[in-house]
């Protein structure tokens, strides 16, 4: 009987050591994406593969960041931008991304802006932007 004692405390302190391992692992705060690790997560957003695949051209013609505070001061702003940035967890900042998409065989287009999370790297928001009519040559 000792022995069944035994081996059930072994059990449980091996348990509680894998799961006091995990809540500390999972805790620990890790380096936020880098500016080029966020341009890569973007290529992966709808809009951005729809205007490489439907239009043939797209490019990066901007890169923000905007770190946690912006990012809690966005979502008080207004309701529309409340609703955008009220999916990033509070105390992650973000990257904007803003690609140019040129409409095949136009001198039109239009920019597609992709959110990601700068802690995680989970793509949130996705929108076409502007129309241009006339593009400068690239």
């Amino acid at each position: 009987m000792n022995m069944r004692l035994a081996k059930a405390t072994v059990f449980l302190l091996i348990m509680a050591a894998i799961f006091v391992t995990s809540v500390v692992s999972l805790s620990t705060p890790r380096e936020p994406i880098t500016r080029e690790e966020a341009m890569h997560i973007s290529k992966n957003s709808k809009l951005v593969k729809e205007g490489m695949v439907t239009n043939g051209y797209s490019r990066v013609v901007e890169v923000n960041y905007s770190n946690s505070s912006m990012v809690e001061q966005m979502k008080k702003l207004s309701a529309e931008k409340g609703e955008i940035y009220g999916r990033v967890p509070e105390g992650h900042g973000i990257w904007q991304v803003i690609w140019r998409a040129r409409v095949r065989g136009t001198l039109m287009g239009y920019l597609v802006i992709v959110l990601i999370d700068a802690e995680t790297g989970t793509l949130y928001y996705e929108t076409k932007g502007v129309a241009f009519e006339v593009w400068e040559l690239d």
